[in-house]
Protein backbone atom coordinates (compact mmCIF):
# COMPACT_ATOMS: atom_id res chain seq x y z
CA UNK A 1 0.00 0.00 0.00
CA UNK A 2 1.33 3.42 -0.99
CA UNK A 3 -0.81 6.11 0.74
CA UNK A 4 -1.63 8.77 -1.85
CA UNK A 5 -4.47 11.25 -1.49
CA UNK A 6 -6.01 12.24 -4.81
CA UNK A 7 -8.49 15.02 -5.35
CA UNK A 8 -10.97 14.32 -8.12
CA UNK A 9 -12.07 17.97 -8.05
CA UNK A 10 -8.56 19.24 -8.67
CA UNK A 11 -7.77 20.79 -12.06
CA UNK A 12 -4.67 18.58 -12.13
CA UNK A 13 -5.06 15.21 -13.80
CA UNK A 14 -4.93 12.07 -11.68
CA UNK A 15 -1.69 11.10 -13.38
CA UNK A 16 -0.07 14.41 -12.47
CA UNK A 17 -1.26 14.14 -8.86
CA UNK A 18 0.13 10.61 -8.45
CA UNK A 19 3.41 11.51 -10.13
CA UNK A 20 3.80 14.66 -7.99
CA UNK A 21 3.19 12.85 -4.71
CA UNK A 22 5.64 10.04 -5.50
CA UNK A 23 8.27 12.50 -6.68
CA UNK A 24 7.81 14.64 -3.56
CA UNK A 25 8.17 11.62 -1.27
CA UNK A 26 11.35 10.62 -3.03
CA UNK A 27 12.82 14.08 -2.50
CA UNK A 28 11.81 14.37 1.13
CA UNK A 29 13.29 10.95 1.89
CA UNK A 30 10.03 9.16 2.68
CA UNK A 31 10.59 6.78 -0.23
CA UNK A 32 14.12 5.47 0.15
CA UNK A 33 16.42 4.58 -2.77
CA UNK A 34 15.76 1.06 -4.01
CA UNK A 35 12.41 0.66 -2.27
CA UNK A 36 9.88 -1.32 -4.30
CA UNK A 37 6.62 0.39 -5.22
CA UNK A 38 3.26 -1.39 -5.61
CA UNK A 39 2.54 -2.75 -9.05
CA UNK A 40 0.52 -0.45 -11.29
CA UNK A 41 -2.41 -2.85 -10.98
CA UNK A 42 -2.31 -2.89 -7.17
CA UNK A 43 -1.87 0.86 -6.81
CA UNK A 44 -4.70 1.52 -9.25
CA UNK A 45 -6.95 -0.75 -7.21
CA UNK A 46 -5.93 0.97 -3.97
CA UNK A 47 -6.69 4.41 -5.39
CA UNK A 48 -9.78 3.42 -7.34
CA UNK A 49 -8.40 4.68 -10.65
CA UNK A 50 -7.73 3.17 -14.03
CA UNK A 51 -4.53 1.17 -14.29
CA UNK A 52 -3.47 3.30 -17.27
CA UNK A 53 -3.41 6.36 -14.99
CA UNK A 54 -0.81 4.73 -12.73
CA UNK A 55 1.13 3.30 -15.68
CA UNK A 56 1.47 6.78 -17.17
CA UNK A 57 2.61 8.22 -13.84
CA UNK A 58 5.22 5.47 -13.42
CA UNK A 59 6.43 5.86 -17.00
CA UNK A 60 6.90 9.60 -16.61
CA UNK A 61 8.83 9.12 -13.36
CA UNK A 62 11.01 6.50 -15.02
CA UNK A 63 11.71 8.88 -17.90
CA UNK A 64 12.65 11.61 -15.41
CA UNK A 65 15.04 9.25 -13.63
CA UNK A 66 13.15 8.94 -10.35
CA UNK A 67 12.14 5.30 -10.79
CA UNK A 68 13.56 2.26 -12.55
CA UNK A 69 11.73 -0.80 -13.79
CA UNK A 70 13.41 -4.18 -13.98
CA UNK A 71 11.77 -7.34 -15.23
CA UNK A 72 11.13 -9.66 -12.32
CA UNK A 73 12.01 -6.97 -9.78
CA UNK A 74 9.15 -4.53 -10.27
CA UNK A 75 9.30 -0.76 -10.12
CA UNK A 76 11.70 0.73 -7.60
CA UNK A 77 12.98 4.13 -6.55
CA UNK A 78 16.23 4.90 -8.38
CA UNK A 79 19.35 4.44 -6.28
CA UNK A 80 21.40 7.20 -7.94
CA UNK A 81 19.28 10.12 -6.71
CA UNK A 82 20.75 12.51 -4.15
CA UNK A 83 18.83 13.04 -0.91
CA UNK A 84 18.04 16.69 -1.50
CA UNK A 85 14.67 17.07 0.14
CA UNK A 86 15.74 16.73 3.76
CA UNK A 87 18.70 19.11 3.71
CA UNK A 88 16.74 22.26 4.56
CA UNK A 89 15.44 20.75 7.78
CA UNK A 90 18.54 18.94 8.89
CA UNK A 91 21.82 18.18 7.20
CA UNK A 92 22.01 14.47 6.35
CA UNK A 93 24.99 12.46 7.34
CA UNK A 94 27.19 10.56 4.96
CA UNK A 95 28.14 13.54 2.75
CA UNK A 96 31.51 14.27 4.27
CA UNK A 97 33.17 12.95 1.13
CA UNK A 98 31.60 15.70 -1.00
CA UNK A 99 34.17 18.38 -1.68
CA UNK A 100 31.77 21.14 -2.68
CA UNK A 101 28.55 21.40 -0.66
CA UNK A 102 26.55 24.11 -2.45
CA UNK A 103 23.16 23.21 -1.00
CA UNK A 104 20.88 25.98 0.16
CA UNK A 105 21.26 25.59 3.93
CA UNK A 106 24.73 24.07 4.09
CA UNK A 107 26.75 25.92 6.70
CA UNK A 108 30.18 25.82 8.27
CA UNK A 109 31.18 26.02 11.92
CA UNK A 110 33.86 28.55 10.94
CA UNK A 111 31.35 31.37 11.46
CA UNK A 112 30.33 30.45 14.97
CA UNK A 113 31.94 33.00 17.34
CA UNK A 114 33.07 30.39 19.83
CA UNK A 115 35.31 32.63 21.94
CA UNK A 116 32.76 35.44 22.25
CA UNK A 117 29.91 33.03 22.91
CA UNK A 118 31.85 31.23 25.64
CA UNK A 119 32.66 34.58 27.23
CA UNK A 120 28.99 35.57 27.22
CA UNK A 121 27.92 32.21 28.67
CA UNK A 122 30.54 32.30 31.41
CA UNK A 123 29.55 35.84 32.33
CA UNK A 124 25.92 34.84 32.73
CA UNK A 125 26.74 31.80 34.84
CA UNK A 126 28.98 33.84 37.16
CA UNK A 127 26.34 36.53 37.61
CA UNK A 128 23.54 34.17 38.62
CA UNK A 129 22.71 33.87 42.25
CA UNK A 130 20.11 31.81 44.09
CA UNK A 131 18.19 29.14 42.21
CA UNK A 132 18.91 30.63 38.79
CA UNK A 133 16.55 31.72 36.03
CA UNK A 134 13.23 29.98 35.44
CA UNK A 135 12.03 28.78 32.08
CA UNK A 136 9.27 31.07 30.84
CA UNK A 137 6.68 30.03 28.23
CA UNK A 138 7.40 33.09 26.06
CA UNK A 139 11.11 33.36 26.84
CA UNK A 140 13.11 35.05 29.59
CA UNK A 141 12.06 38.71 30.01
CA UNK A 142 15.61 40.02 29.51
CA UNK A 143 15.90 38.47 26.04
CA UNK A 144 12.41 39.51 24.97
CA UNK A 145 13.21 43.10 25.88
CA UNK A 146 16.59 43.01 24.15
CA UNK A 147 15.13 41.47 21.01
CA UNK A 148 12.40 44.11 20.84
CA UNK A 149 15.09 46.81 20.90
CA UNK A 150 17.40 45.01 18.48
CA UNK A 151 14.72 44.19 15.91
CA UNK A 152 13.49 47.78 16.09
CA UNK A 153 16.84 49.38 15.33
CA UNK A 154 18.07 46.78 12.83
CA UNK A 155 14.90 45.79 10.98
CA UNK A 156 12.37 48.51 11.81
CA UNK A 157 10.11 46.05 13.63
CA UNK A 158 7.51 47.79 15.79
CA UNK A 159 7.19 45.73 18.94
CA UNK A 160 7.23 45.86 22.71
CA UNK A 161 8.80 43.13 24.80
CA UNK A 162 5.30 41.76 25.47
CA UNK A 163 4.85 41.07 21.73
CA UNK A 164 8.16 39.19 21.35
CA UNK A 165 8.25 35.44 21.81
CA UNK A 166 11.45 33.37 22.00
CA UNK A 167 11.27 30.25 19.86
CA UNK A 168 13.54 27.63 18.30
CA UNK A 169 14.17 27.30 14.55
CA UNK A 170 11.76 28.79 12.03
CA UNK A 171 10.38 25.51 10.72
CA UNK A 172 9.23 24.49 14.20
CA UNK A 173 7.76 27.94 14.78
CA UNK A 174 5.92 27.82 11.47
CA UNK A 175 4.36 24.49 12.41
CA UNK A 176 3.06 25.97 15.67
CA UNK A 177 1.73 29.02 13.83
CA UNK A 178 -0.14 26.80 11.38
CA UNK A 179 -2.00 25.17 14.27
CA UNK A 180 -2.75 28.61 15.71
CA UNK A 181 -4.15 29.73 12.36
CA UNK A 182 -6.60 26.83 12.52
CA UNK A 183 -7.67 27.96 15.99
CA UNK A 184 -8.30 31.40 14.50
CA UNK A 185 -10.58 29.94 11.83
CA UNK A 186 -8.07 29.83 8.96
CA UNK A 187 -7.98 26.55 7.04
CA UNK A 188 -6.24 27.66 3.83
CA UNK A 189 -2.72 29.08 3.52
CA UNK A 190 -0.81 30.24 0.46
CA UNK A 191 2.93 29.81 0.01
CA UNK A 192 5.44 31.04 -2.53
CA UNK A 193 5.89 28.83 -5.58
CA UNK A 194 8.71 28.18 -6.21
CA UNK A 195 9.44 28.01 -2.54
CA UNK A 196 10.56 25.76 0.27
CA UNK A 197 8.81 22.39 -0.22
CA UNK A 198 9.40 21.29 3.36
CA UNK A 199 7.29 24.22 4.57
CA UNK A 200 4.41 23.00 2.41
CA UNK A 201 4.56 19.68 4.22
CA UNK A 202 4.64 21.42 7.60
CA UNK A 203 1.43 23.29 6.79
CA UNK A 204 -0.23 20.16 5.45
CA UNK A 205 0.63 18.19 8.58
CA UNK A 206 -1.08 20.92 10.60
CA UNK A 207 -4.26 20.29 8.60
CA UNK A 208 -4.15 23.38 6.35
CA UNK A 209 -5.03 23.40 2.67
CA UNK A 210 -1.99 24.75 0.82
CA UNK A 211 -1.96 26.72 -2.44
CA UNK A 212 1.15 27.83 -4.29
CA UNK A 213 1.30 31.43 -5.53
CA UNK A 214 3.73 32.43 -8.31
CA UNK A 215 6.88 34.43 -7.56
CA UNK A 216 8.60 36.75 -10.01
CA UNK A 217 11.36 39.37 -9.80
CA UNK A 218 9.14 41.55 -7.56
CA UNK A 219 8.35 38.77 -5.14
CA UNK A 220 5.05 37.02 -4.54
CA UNK A 221 2.27 37.81 -7.04
CA UNK A 222 -0.38 39.45 -4.84
CA UNK A 223 -2.98 39.54 -7.63
CA UNK A 224 -2.66 35.77 -7.97
CA UNK A 225 -2.88 35.46 -4.19
CA UNK A 226 -6.14 37.42 -4.19
CA UNK A 227 -7.65 34.92 -6.63
CA UNK A 228 -7.17 32.09 -4.13
CA UNK A 229 -9.35 31.36 -1.12
CA UNK A 230 -6.42 31.61 1.27
CA UNK A 231 -6.65 33.80 4.34
CA UNK A 232 -3.00 33.41 5.30
CA UNK A 233 0.24 33.51 3.36
CA UNK A 234 3.86 32.71 4.12
CA UNK A 235 6.33 35.06 2.44
CA UNK A 236 10.07 35.69 2.49
CA UNK A 237 10.34 39.37 1.53
CA UNK A 238 14.16 39.41 1.32
CA UNK A 239 16.28 36.86 -0.59
CA UNK A 240 13.33 34.57 -1.33
CA UNK A 241 14.13 30.87 -1.64
CA UNK A 242 15.06 29.95 -4.30
CA UNK A 243 14.79 33.00 -6.58
CA UNK A 244 16.54 35.53 -4.36
CA UNK A 245 13.84 38.09 -5.16
CA UNK A 246 12.95 41.02 -2.91
CA UNK A 247 9.33 41.97 -2.40
CA UNK A 248 8.90 45.32 -4.17
CA UNK A 249 7.38 48.36 -2.41
CA UNK A 250 4.19 48.16 -4.50
CA UNK A 251 3.79 44.46 -3.74
CA UNK A 252 4.34 45.15 -0.03
CA UNK A 253 1.50 47.67 0.00
CA UNK A 254 -0.75 45.35 -1.99
CA UNK A 255 0.00 42.42 0.31
CA UNK A 256 -0.89 44.36 3.43
CA UNK A 257 -4.13 45.58 1.79
CA UNK A 258 -4.96 41.98 0.89
CA UNK A 259 -4.54 40.90 4.52
CA UNK A 260 -6.98 43.55 5.66
CA UNK A 261 -9.47 42.82 2.87
CA UNK A 262 -9.70 39.09 3.64
CA UNK A 263 -9.32 39.45 7.42
CA UNK A 264 -6.19 37.35 7.05
CA UNK A 265 -2.61 36.92 8.17
CA UNK A 266 0.85 37.35 6.66
CA UNK A 267 3.66 35.23 8.13
CA UNK A 268 6.90 37.07 7.37
CA UNK A 269 9.95 34.82 7.39
CA UNK A 270 12.85 37.23 7.82
CA UNK A 271 15.44 34.76 6.67
CA UNK A 272 18.51 36.63 5.45
CA UNK A 273 17.90 40.36 5.79
CA UNK A 274 20.84 40.75 8.18
CA UNK A 275 23.02 39.55 5.31
CA UNK A 276 22.27 42.38 2.89
CA UNK A 277 25.24 43.32 0.70
CA UNK A 278 23.80 46.30 -1.14
CA UNK A 279 24.84 49.93 -0.73
CA UNK A 280 21.95 50.75 1.60
CA UNK A 281 20.79 48.88 4.68
CA UNK A 282 18.18 46.98 2.68
CA UNK A 283 14.39 46.93 3.00
CA UNK A 284 12.89 47.08 6.46
CA UNK A 285 10.53 44.49 7.87
CA UNK A 286 7.14 44.13 6.28
CA UNK A 287 5.71 43.99 9.82
CA UNK A 288 6.20 47.71 10.42
CA UNK A 289 3.52 48.50 7.82
CA UNK A 290 0.87 46.20 9.27
CA UNK A 291 1.69 45.01 12.76
CA UNK A 292 -1.92 43.98 13.38
CA UNK A 293 -1.87 41.55 10.42
CA UNK A 294 1.75 40.40 10.16
CA UNK A 295 3.41 37.65 12.20
CA UNK A 296 7.14 38.29 12.01
CA UNK A 297 9.60 35.44 12.58
CA UNK A 298 13.35 35.00 12.38
CA UNK A 299 16.20 33.01 13.88
CA UNK A 300 19.95 32.92 14.41
CA UNK A 301 20.50 30.16 11.83
CA UNK A 302 21.83 32.33 9.00
CA UNK A 303 24.29 34.05 11.33
CA UNK A 304 25.31 31.39 13.85
CA UNK A 305 24.51 28.15 12.04
CA UNK A 306 22.12 25.32 12.89
CA UNK A 307 23.71 24.31 16.20
CA UNK A 308 22.02 27.09 18.18
CA UNK A 309 18.26 26.56 17.87
CA UNK A 310 17.10 30.03 18.83
CA UNK A 311 14.54 32.18 17.08
CA UNK A 312 11.87 34.79 17.71
CA UNK A 313 8.41 35.80 16.70
CA UNK A 314 6.64 39.14 16.91
CA UNK A 315 2.87 38.92 16.74
CA UNK A 316 -0.35 40.58 17.87
CA UNK A 317 -1.63 39.65 21.31
CA UNK A 318 -4.21 37.19 19.97
CA UNK A 319 -1.36 35.11 18.51
CA UNK A 320 1.17 35.69 21.29
CA UNK A 321 -1.31 34.43 23.87
CA UNK A 322 -1.66 31.16 22.00
CA UNK A 323 2.10 30.86 21.48
CA UNK A 324 2.45 30.94 25.24
CA UNK A 325 0.47 27.69 25.46
CA UNK A 326 2.52 25.92 22.76
CA UNK A 327 5.71 23.91 22.91
CA UNK A 328 8.09 26.32 21.15
CA UNK A 329 11.32 24.41 21.71
CA UNK A 330 13.23 27.50 22.85
CA UNK A 331 16.65 26.85 24.39
CA UNK A 332 17.25 26.76 28.12
CA UNK A 333 17.18 30.01 30.14
CA UNK A 334 20.98 30.17 30.48
CA UNK A 335 21.40 30.05 26.71
CA UNK A 336 18.75 32.72 26.30
CA UNK A 337 20.53 34.97 28.81
CA UNK A 338 23.86 34.35 27.08
CA UNK A 339 22.34 35.46 23.79
CA UNK A 340 20.89 38.50 25.58
CA UNK A 341 24.43 39.50 26.55
CA UNK A 342 25.65 38.68 23.05
CA UNK A 343 23.18 41.20 21.62
CA UNK A 344 23.35 43.91 24.29
CA UNK A 345 27.18 44.00 24.35
CA UNK A 346 27.42 44.63 20.61
CA UNK A 347 28.99 41.24 19.90
CA UNK A 348 26.15 40.31 17.53
CA UNK A 349 26.58 43.50 15.50
CA UNK A 350 30.31 42.87 15.30
CA UNK A 351 29.70 39.29 14.19
CA UNK A 352 27.19 40.36 11.53
CA UNK A 353 29.69 42.79 10.00
CA UNK A 354 32.31 40.04 9.79
CA UNK A 355 29.92 37.52 8.22
CA UNK A 356 28.65 40.09 5.73
CA UNK A 357 32.19 40.79 4.51
CA UNK A 358 32.86 37.11 4.02
CA UNK A 359 29.61 36.33 2.23
CA UNK A 360 29.81 39.46 0.08
CA UNK A 361 33.24 38.34 -1.14
CA UNK A 362 32.01 34.80 -1.79
CA UNK A 363 29.03 35.98 -3.79
CA UNK A 364 31.28 38.20 -5.90
CA UNK A 365 33.54 35.24 -6.68
CA UNK A 366 30.51 33.10 -7.46
CA UNK A 367 29.12 35.72 -9.84
CA UNK A 368 32.44 35.94 -11.71
CA UNK A 369 32.72 32.16 -11.86
CA UNK A 370 29.22 31.79 -13.34
CA UNK A 371 30.02 34.45 -15.94
CA UNK A 372 33.22 32.63 -16.89
CA UNK A 373 32.16 28.99 -16.80
CA UNK A 374 28.41 29.25 -17.44
CA UNK A 375 27.99 32.26 -19.72
CA UNK A 376 24.66 30.97 -21.00
CA UNK A 377 23.33 30.98 -17.44
CA UNK A 378 22.15 33.97 -15.42
CA UNK A 379 22.60 34.74 -11.74
CA UNK A 380 19.23 35.86 -10.37
CA UNK A 381 18.20 37.65 -7.20
CA UNK A 382 19.58 40.44 -5.06
CA UNK A 383 23.00 40.48 -3.37
CA UNK A 384 21.94 39.11 -0.01
CA UNK A 385 21.86 35.94 2.04
CA UNK A 386 23.80 32.74 1.69
CA UNK A 387 22.61 31.52 -1.69
CA UNK A 388 22.19 32.52 -5.32
CA UNK A 389 19.85 31.13 -7.94
CA UNK A 390 21.33 30.37 -11.35
CA UNK A 391 18.89 30.19 -14.26
CA UNK A 392 20.14 27.62 -16.77
CA UNK A 393 19.64 27.49 -20.55
CA UNK A 394 16.43 25.94 -21.81
CA UNK A 395 16.68 22.21 -22.29
CA UNK A 396 18.86 21.49 -19.27
CA UNK A 397 17.48 18.80 -16.95
CA UNK A 398 18.43 20.32 -13.61
CA UNK A 399 17.53 17.17 -11.66
CA UNK A 400 19.81 15.06 -13.82
CA UNK A 401 22.47 17.75 -13.51
CA UNK A 402 22.30 17.63 -9.70
CA UNK A 403 22.39 13.84 -9.73
CA UNK A 404 25.50 13.59 -11.88
CA UNK A 405 27.17 16.52 -10.10
CA UNK A 406 26.92 14.53 -6.88
CA UNK A 407 29.11 11.83 -8.41
CA UNK A 408 31.68 14.57 -9.08
CA UNK A 409 31.60 15.66 -5.42
CA UNK A 410 29.37 18.70 -6.00
CA UNK A 411 26.10 18.94 -4.04
CA UNK A 412 23.47 21.32 -5.41
CA UNK A 413 19.71 21.75 -5.27
CA UNK A 414 17.98 21.65 -8.67
CA UNK A 415 15.41 24.34 -9.35
CA UNK A 416 12.70 21.76 -9.90
CA UNK A 417 13.01 20.74 -6.26
CA UNK A 418 11.39 24.02 -5.22
CA UNK A 419 8.31 23.75 -7.45
CA UNK A 420 5.13 21.94 -6.51
CA UNK A 421 1.46 21.63 -7.49
CA UNK A 422 2.61 20.13 -10.80
CA UNK A 423 3.87 23.47 -12.08
CA UNK A 424 6.57 23.25 -14.77
CA UNK A 425 9.92 24.65 -13.80
CA UNK A 426 12.42 26.61 -15.84
CA UNK A 427 15.78 24.91 -15.31
CA UNK A 428 18.05 26.27 -12.62
CA UNK A 429 20.22 25.38 -9.67
CA UNK A 430 20.49 26.89 -6.23
CA UNK A 431 24.10 27.57 -5.26
CA UNK A 432 24.71 28.11 -1.57
CA UNK A 433 28.02 29.55 -0.46
CA UNK A 434 27.73 29.05 3.27
CA UNK A 435 29.93 25.95 3.41
CA UNK A 436 32.44 26.47 0.57
CA UNK A 437 35.35 28.82 1.01
CA UNK A 438 35.90 31.64 -1.44
CA UNK A 439 39.01 30.05 -2.96
CA UNK A 440 37.08 26.92 -3.96
CA UNK A 441 33.93 28.45 -5.41
CA UNK A 442 35.31 29.02 -8.91
CA UNK A 443 36.53 25.43 -9.07
CA UNK A 444 33.13 24.16 -7.92
CA UNK A 445 31.34 26.12 -10.65
CA UNK A 446 33.86 24.83 -13.19
CA UNK A 447 33.06 21.25 -12.24
CA UNK A 448 29.33 22.02 -12.48
CA UNK A 449 29.85 23.45 -15.97
CA UNK A 450 31.66 20.29 -17.06
CA UNK A 451 28.82 18.18 -15.70
CA UNK A 452 26.26 20.29 -17.59
CA UNK A 453 28.12 19.66 -20.82
CA UNK A 454 28.24 15.96 -20.01
CA UNK A 455 24.54 15.47 -19.29
CA UNK A 456 23.09 17.85 -21.89
CA UNK A 457 25.57 18.01 -24.72
CA UNK A 458 25.42 21.79 -24.37
CA UNK A 459 28.75 23.52 -24.19
CA UNK A 460 29.06 25.80 -21.18
CA UNK A 461 30.29 28.58 -23.44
Amino acid sequence: MLPIAIDRKSPLSLTVQIRSVIRERIWDGTLHPGVRLPSSRDLAADLGVSRSVVVQAYEQLIAEGYLRATQGSGTRVATHLPHLGRVAVEQPTGTADARFDLRVDATSTEFFPAREWLKAYQGVVRSIGGPGPWRRPLGVPELRSELAAYLGRSRGVQATAAEVVVTANFDHTFGVLCHILRELGVDHIAVENPGAPWQVRIAQRAGLWVTGVPVDDEGVDVEALARTKARAVLVTPVAQVPTGAVLSPSRREALLRWAVDVDGWVIEHDRDSDLWFGASSGPLALQRGGAERVIYAGSTRGLLGPSLQLGWSVAPEVVTRRLGRAQLGAPDPLTQLAFTHFVSSGLLDQHIRQVRRTYRARRSVLQDAVAEHLPRARLAGVPAGTHAYVRLPAGVDDVRLATVARTRSVLVHPGRHFHFDGRPSAPGVMLGYGAVRRGLLAEAVGVLAAVMAQVTGLLAS
